[in-house]
């Protein structure tokens, strides 16, 4: 039987450091597509060429603190338009 899942995609972001992962931020989404914040205030002071990881899934496209807050900006420009 095939039934198709309904719930959303989602990835949990992170920086390496000496003592392990540190989650910074988180993107969930849908075939509508994804919405992404920080889930750590301090990473969007970080530099934008900081590599990234995915702690829990694929990276789809997010590399960088910088790719990180091109999607935040970007998803912002989006809800504004009406």
């Amino acid at each position: 039987m095939n039934i198709k899942n309904k719930t959303k995609m989602s990835t949990t972001f992170g920086i390496i450091t000496k003592s392990g992962e540190r989650p910074i931020a988180r993107r969930v989404g849908g075939k509508n597509g994804a919405e992404m914040w920080f889930t750590d205030e301090l990473a969007e002071m970080l530099p934008d060429d900081t590599p990234v990881e995915p702690l829990d899934n694929s990276a789809q496209g997010i590399y960088t603190i910088g790719d990180i807050k091109n999607h935040i900006l970007n998803q912002n420009k989006d809800k504004k338009v009406v």
